[in-house]
């Protein structure tokens, strides 16, 4: 069903900091119109302000009827196959139902969290993301910038001359030549990519 680490993971890190740790949909709304007026954010990477990113809102939200799932929040990752990756959360059980359910608005690959609302009854809210197949061991985040043909490579927020993996470079040249790709991994080599321009 997922990945379950007993310390703290990236990801989780990164939910804990942008305050989605513990994210409750009291009143989910059609998916046309965002959970709340101020709906949680999806905060990526530690470079999102140089980025200059617009936060993020959810794509779709929804309820669905999970029995047997125990606990009151997760949150998770489904790739482009189906996987379900678990990033955080107290719920334990089968996450299929809360998956099956968003994914009548939201195709994967997507970020999901969702809180219990009642009984076995749950909000469920989706943002899109963009997966891709990275082969680079030793790391979670990388961050490939590239500025007047002159690349730099963060790794793990660190300056690093370790080669930048081709992957990067072609997800950045699809916007131009000065380009920033962050990277963070999810799972073995599946890795969430933004890809803005500078």
């Amino acid at each position: 069903m997922g990945i379950f680490r007993k310390k703290e993971t990236l990801n989780e890190q990164m939910l804990r900091e942008a305050g989605l740790d513990r994210v409750v949909l009291n009143t989910p709304l059609p998916a046309s119109k965002p959970v709340a007026d101020d709906p949680p954010q999806f905060e990526f990477g530690r470079r999102a302000s140089r980025l200059n990113h617009e936060p993020l809102a959810w794509d779709a939200t929804t309820t669905a009827t999970a029995p047997g799932l125990q606990g009151d929040y997760v949150a998770f990752i489904t790739l482009p196959g189906g996987d379900l990756i678990v990033i955080s959360g107290d719920g334990d059980g089968d996450l299929s139902p809360l998956a099956d359910s968003i994914e009548e608005h939201v195709s994967p690959p997507y970020r999901a969290a969702a809180s219990r609302q009642d009984d076995d009854r749950w909000g469920v809210g989706a943002v899109r993301i963009e997966v891709a197949t990275i082969s680079f061991q030793g790391a979670d985040e990388l961050d490939l910038a590239q500025s007047g043909g002159v690349s730099e490579l963060d790794v793990d927020g660190e300056p690093s001359d370790a080669t930048p993996p081709l992957e990067l470079q072609r997800l950045g040249e699809r916007i131009g030549g000065d380009f920033c790709v962050e990277a963070n991994r999810i799972d073995g080599d599946y890795w969430e990519v933004k890809v803005s321009s500078l």
